[in-house]
């Protein structure tokens, strides 16, 4: 069919970030071109190219279209249906719909066990261990996980499904995600380093870990890791990827290196302890001290391997999108965040699990606000 140059509506259309999966559709800006001349000067012949950006965790992709002449339509309201991405659309909404699902269904859980769990230890003395009050620091960033950055996620997913906009919602939902599970490896990393310094160093432990050290070492956390996700968000160009990786990685990477190193001082100590107790005749408080202290240890190194485990995949694609290794298609990463926003459901099982005294806190306390509720209604 011919094409009159002075006639021909071209239809050029930025999207800014929008992604799919993880990324979700956000806002469209639909920009008519009246004629080819036009068109040209613009910039906009031959091949256009779509750059999906995000702010937090760096994931990218970018989608080359048909050549322009061949776009002859565009409705700013389905964003999902432009030439040549219908399969890959199709395929990233069935991956999409369960973990909507998945995360649906977990949100409220992971929000209370993790309340339980902090109530347990604000109400029992007997859990008021610098131990348990870490882990009950840690549980207040599993919890917001669950009141914020879970739903946030399915709505923002909702809406991508839906073909809505949800500009607003996902930048929401990546700040959220971003600041708590950064917060979540400092909080791990203060866990840890109290579990080291009471079996390392168990004389100097009324000293060097106190509630109020506890008390101004957790603000800190929150502080240092809401800078640096204002920073990733507003002060760095989102194009300068391997920045923003730098930017992440500055506060992973550490947490995970002290962790890895500080588990194999301990692993050495704890076989230290074990020959010196079957060798020698210690007293028994010694003795059920470093039982206890052993147990911690257990529960904090289950807690360490969940966190792994949930956040790997999350890290590798950071990884493959780091070093300018794109994918063709971004059908798993919404899976991929939602396997690493479980982890905060996986924490508070591991610590009812692992303490007797905690899991019948916990359910003490649930029981009491069913009852409280029951009669209420």
């Amino acid at each position: 069919m011919p094409v009159d140059d002075n006639s021909i509506k071209y239809n050029c259309f930025l999207i800014k970030n929008c992604r799919f999966g993880f990324p979700t559709a956000t806002t469209i800006y639909l920009v008519r071109i009246r004629t080819k001349s036009e068109a040209e000067s613009q910039g906009y012949e031959g091949k256009r190219r779509f750059q999906y950006r995000s702010v937090f965790p760096f994931f990218s992709t970018t989608i080359v279209n048909s050549r322009l002449a061949n776009i002859t339509s565009l409705n700013a309201s389905s964003p999902l249906t432009f030439k040549g991405e219908t399969q890959d659309v199709q395929a990233t909404i069935f991956w999409i719909i369960p973990s909507i699902i998945i995360n649906g269904i977990t949100c409220p859980f992971t929000f209370i066990l993790n309340v339980l769990v902090i109530a347990a230890v604000k109400r029992r003395p007997r859990l008021q261990s610098n131990a348990n009050i870490m882990l009950a620091c840690l549980a207040v960033t599993d919890a917001l996980t669950g009141l914020t950055a879970q739903p946030l996620f399915v709505w923002s997913n909702i809406c991508l499904v839906l073909r809505k906009k949800n500009c607003v919602i996902f930048n929401v939902h990546e700040i959220c995600f971003g600041l708590l599970s950064t917060c979540s490896c400092l909080h791990l990393m203060l866990v840890v380093f109290e579990r080291l310094v009471a079996i390392k160093f168990p004389y100097r432990y009324p000293y060097l870990v106190t509630k109020r050290k506890i008390k101004l070492a957790v603000p800190f956390c929150w502080i240092y890791c809401t800078w640096w996700i204002f920073a990733a968000q507003y002060l760095i160009d989102k194009q300068n990827k391997r920045l923003r990786f730098l930017i992440i990685a500055h506060i992973m990477v550490p947490c995970v290196v002290f962790v890895l190193s500080s588990y194999g001082v301990l692993y050495f100590e704890t076989r230290r302890h074990q020959k010196k107790i079957k060798a020698q005749q210690l007293p028994q408080n010694e003795k059920e001290t470093f039982i206890a202290e052993r147990k911690a240890l257990k529960t904090t190194a289950l807690v360490f391997g969940a966190l792994v485990l949930c956040l790997f995949p999350a890290v590798f694609t950071i990884l493959l999108s780091a070093v300018g290794i794109q994918r063709k298609k971004r059908n798993f990463a919404s899976m991929v965040v939602t396997f690493a926003m479980l982890n905060s459901l996986m924490n508070p099982l591991i610590y009812c699990w692992r303490q007797r005294e905690m899991r019948r806190a916990s359910i003490i306390f649930y029981s009491s606000f069913y009852l409280v509720l029951s009669y209420s209604h």
